[in-house]
């Protein structure tokens, strides 16, 4: 009697179906392990700015966030929850005039003989999240082709 062996895709099905349950949480420890990375990177990218924090003020105020499903990895300053405070003078908003440079209150001398030592109408920002960013792109490309690379192991029948 002739007949179609089905074995081995039946295994490939329950290997598949194994690795589907274990995905999302394969997923989180992905995204977790690339908000560490972007940390590292945002602080070092903040030593080298030019920046004098000296103290690690501004390097505390950054924190790395995992999405609640474990689809995505940022690193943002921290909120209102984390003591981050509220308003122009909260890690955010610091954070952000810090990044992007920001406007220089005009002099307010009256006087005939007043000369404003202020000369510019801008502070420069120190970019220090667009620093980041460039050298953290290659390193993150990396950590995605390994994650890809257990995935085809798993698949393949490897533990």
């Amino acid at each position: 009697m002739q007949s179609v062996e089905t074995k081995e895709l039946d295994a490939l099905s329950r290997t598949m179906n194994e690795l589907l349950d274990e995905l999302p949480e394969m997923r989180r420890e992905l995204h977790e392990e690339l908000g560490e990375l972007a940390k590292k990177e945002v602080d070092t990218a903040i030593a080298a700015s030019g920046l004098n924090d000296a103290s690690g003020k501004v390097r505390r105020w950054q924190k790395a966030y995992v999405g609640s499903g474990g689809g995505y990895a940022a690193v943002r300053p921290i909120g209102s929850r984390d003591g981050g405070g509220v308003g122009p003078d909260s890690a955010g908003a610091i954070t952000n005039y810090l990044e992007g440079g920001h406007k220089i209150r005009p002099p307010s001398g009256t006087g005939a003989s007043y000369r404003p030592r202020i000369k510019v109408a801008y502070v420069n920002g120190y970019h220090f999240y667009q620093t980041a960013r460039t050298s953290f792109e290659a390193k993150a490309i990396r950590l995605a082709e390994e994650f890809v690379q257990k995935v085809a192991d798993r698949l393949e029948g490897g533990r």
